[in-house]
């Protein structure tokens, strides 16, 4: 087996021509990290499987149509982190009964944040 690996370093604008790099190489799977590296490898092939190795929300950011039916030739693991907030809130009143206001700081840019309405 013959692992080839790119990084984007400190530049991720060069993801898309590295993705385009294994594309060409015809790999049998192409593992993508990130948000950036995963949209540079759905725009460098649609016939070579992708394998997200986590990210946030694969369907808020237009990775897959649905998590139950994702089509197209990508996979992976899914972070969704944000559907256990309701929990950790409960946790939090729990361990805090005193507790009446809680901040959150977030990106607004990173949609995969907040939960979709």
């Amino acid at each position: 087996m013959l692992l080839e690996y790119r990084y984007g370093g400190e530049s991720p604008t060069r993801l898309g021509k590295l993705a385009a790099e294994l594309g060409a190489l015809d790999a049998a799977v192409i593992v993508a990290r990130g948000p950036v590296a995963i949209r540079a490898a759905m725009h460098a092939t649609t016939t070579i499987p992708i394998v997200m190795a986590t990210t946030a929300d694969p369907e808020a950011l237009g990775f897959v149509k649905s998590l139950a039916r994702p089509g197209g030739n990508i996979t992976g693991i899914a972070n969704l982190t944000w559907e256990l907030d309701g929990k950790r809130l409960e946790l939090l009143k729990e361990m805090l009964p005193r507790l009446t206001r809680v901040a959150v700081l977030a990106n607004e840019r990173n949609k995969s944040q907040f939960p979709r309405s």
